[in-house]
Order: C-alpha cells, then structure tokens, then sequence
C-alpha cells in the first residue's frame, strides 16, 4: 500500500541543500519544522558530513533556528565508526579525517593510530580532511597496499554552500581508489547502514517515515532501500529535469520545490 501523508510520524532530513545552505537556514525552514513538530510529527536529521562533531552539527542546528539535541541527529562519520566497530571490533584504525570522524571512533572504544604507526593499521576510515595532502594520500595508499581494509564516510563529490559548491569528501577518496585499485566500503548515504540508523533515529516503523533530501543518488536511494516514503526538494544539488529522467532506483515519491511545502501536502493540498 502506498504511503499517504496521513501515515507518516516523522520526517528524517537531509541538511545541506536540503534545510540550510552553508551557516544559513534557508527561508521559512525553522517555521516549517515548528509547524511539523506542533502536529506531533518526528524531526530528525542524517548529513553526509562528516568533518563536524555530533554536538557541532546540534550548535549549528540551533544556531540557525532549527531545535535540535544529539537524539536528533546522525552524520556519516557516526554511521563509519558504527560499521568499523562492528566489523572491526579489536582492530587497530588510522582516521583519515576532522574532529567528527576522530571522536566518533574514539567513542565507539576503536584503537586509534597516529600516521607515525599507519603501517599497523588493520583498517582505513576516511572522511573529509581539509588538511589531506601528498603525505596523507601516499600514508594511506602505503596501509592499504600493505592489506588494510578500506572504509569511508561517503562519496559526495561536492557540497552547496552559501556562495555555490564546494568539493566534498569524494574527491579524496577518489585519489586513493585510483592509487591502490581498492574500492572502498560506503557506509553513509546511501548505504543500508544509512537507511537502518535513519530509522533508529525517527524511532517509528518505514511506512511511518519519510526521508527528504536533495540529492538522488544520496538521499533518495537510501529512502527508497530503506523503505522510508522519498521526497526530494529542489533547493539544492538536482532540478526538476534531473528529477523527471531520474532511474526507477533513485526516483523520488514525490517532488517539492522545497521543505516549506511539506504542510500543504501534508493536508493534501500540495
């Protein structure tokens, strides 16, 4: 039975591109979401981003006017260190990444390696490394081709930001894959493991939920695998064009021109 707007009890939101660009809500968004949790209804959110802490991504929520505790939200580096633990449980892990990715392994209780001991790693975790360079890219290549597993956050390729894009975490990894041959194991959007903590963190039952993002390749095709109702919104990386031509894997549920008009079609009016 298709889902219908009176069946869903929680929304879980992208945030670039989808609920803000850059430091910045995007207009009428923190009313929105006001008005969404006044019907009962469950915000949560799940980036891509992985640089930032949890606790980071809550300031920056709040900051732009949208609520938000750590219970409300999951980024990509959480979701990475979720997967090593649970695949690599005494494994020794060189972080290839900012604060977010470091702590969430550190918090998961992952044996750490600094780049002086890289050639112990039994495992690579990489995300977004604003200070990656020649000496990271050949440290890493040197402990996969030395036979470390090879895990990342996410591909993204870029991310919006005020002024445009900026490139993402897929580039980097991009480098490795070229250098060592290995592809690695996605564990964020649009991963299964994506989809499974979407809905730990919505709390209620796929057919409850719905997932809405921009992207198609990220958020969308982790809704639909996950079975969450998928609801793409034109503010940020796809156009309608893109939209319409869109393969059956990745097409959306429905198409908005943005989050603001999910109450309407909520009511049956949008």
């Amino acid at each position: 039975m298709k889902t219908q707007p009176r069946d869903i009890a929680g929304f879980i939101f992208d945030v670039d591109g989808c609920v803000a660009r850059g430091n910045h809500a995007l207009p009428g968004v923190p009313e929105t979401l006001a008005a969404l949790r006044a019907r009962g209804i469950r915000c949560a959110f799940l980036t891509n981003e992985n640089m930032k802490t949890r606790a980071q991504v809550v300031e920056k929520l709040n900051g732009m006017g949208i609520p938000a505790s750590t219970d409300d939200v999951v980024t990509s580096a959480i979701i990475a260190a979720e997967v090593t633990r649970a695949l690599h449980p005494d494994g020794k892990v060189l972080a290839v990444g900012m604060a977010g990715l470091i702590e969430a392994i550190q918090s998961r209780g992952l044996t750490l390696l600094d780049f002086d001991h890289a050639a112990e790693a039994e495992v690579v975790v990489m995300g977004r490394d604003m200070d990656f360079n020649m000496r990271k890219l050949e440290i890493v290549c040197q402990a996969i081709w030395n036979g470390a597993d090879f895990i990342v956050t996410n591909m993204d390729a870029k991310v919006p930001t005020a002024t445009g894009f900026v490139p993402a975490t897929g580039p980097m990894i991009k480098a490795v894959t070229y250098a060592t041959g290995k592809e690695p194991l996605v564990t964020g959007k649009p991963s299964k493991w994506a989809g499974e903590m979407a809905m730990k963190a919505l709390g209620i039952a796929p057919e409850q939920g719905a997932v809405v993002g921009d992207a198609l390749e990220q958020d969308i095709r982790m809704g639909k695998q996950a079975g969450l109702f998928s609801i793409l919104v034109l503010s940020g990386a796809t156009t309608a064009e893109a939209a319409a031509a869109a393969a059956e894997a990745v097409r959306p549920d429905l198409v908005l021109p943005d989050v603001n008009h999910l109450p309407a079609w909520l009511d049956g009016a949008g």
